[in-house]
């Protein structure tokens, strides 16, 4: 083959892999492979499963005052279906699949907050009266995460969520909440994702996913 020949022949697959479409680098929908293979390294409970998993989570300072946005995590099919099979005893493979397709693909958002002195169950109890008013249900201290604004933004947009909810967490009392949100998956691009929590006392706590390198 002559010179000009394989240089012709490297352009014209250079072309090819240039006018490829990208693909997603987190998988919509998860094979049956890919969901068995989650579904293994959950129960491994090894290191390459904590290696994995904290991949999808940023830990934050404490602040001077205020509230402790402890952690924040996002998890995307595929993670989610390893962490279903970690927390999970007697599971099997057939009900990680079952469990997948029941939530469908999804992008899931977790917030811990943690109470801090500055920030007592007083004004956890201040903030779940705040977040009630104009409703017609009474307000329970564990509401408090209610008054704290939570976003998902990729470029100038923020997100829509399809469900949010939380959950106290307690010691022998009340102590933080963990909140989740549950985003449509084919809704968010393989790039840079941000989730930003507006506290009651007018902090912004942001963390940045590089979903591309994310599985």
């Amino acid at each position: 083959m002559s010179n000009f020949c394989f240089r012709a022949g490297v352009l014209v697959l250079a072309l090819a892999f240039a006018m490829a479409p990208l693909v997603e680098c987190y998988e919509i929908p998860l094979t049956a492979h890919s969901v068995r293979e989650a579904y293994f390294l959950g129960q491994r409970h090894d290191e390459k499963m904590t290696v994995l998993l904290a991949a999808y989570r940023q830990h934050l300072p404490l602040p001077k005052s205020g509230p402790h946005v402890a952690e924040i995590e996002v998890l995307t099919p595929y993670a989610q279906a390893v962490n279903e099979s970690r927390q999970r005893l007697s599971y099997s493979a057939q009900q990680a699949d079952q469990d997948y397709h029941a939530r469908g693909d999804t992008i899931r958002v977790e917030v811990l907050i943690w109470l801090t002195p500055s920030y007592s169950l007083q004004q956890a109890n201040q903030s779940a009266q705040k977040a009630a008013r104009g409703k017609s249900a009474g307000f329970r201290p564990e509401d408090f995460w209610q008054d704290f604004q939570f976003q998902l933004i990729q470029g100038d947009s923020a997100l829509n969520w399809q469900e949010a909810y939380g959950q106290p967490e307690f010691s022998d009392s009340l102590i933080g909440a963990r909140v989740w949100m549950t985003y449509d998956a084919a809704a968010i691009k393989s790039d840079d994702a941000t989730v930003e929590v507006r506290t009651p006392d007018g902090q912004i706590v942001a963390a940045k996913f590089d979903l591309q390198n994310l599985r």
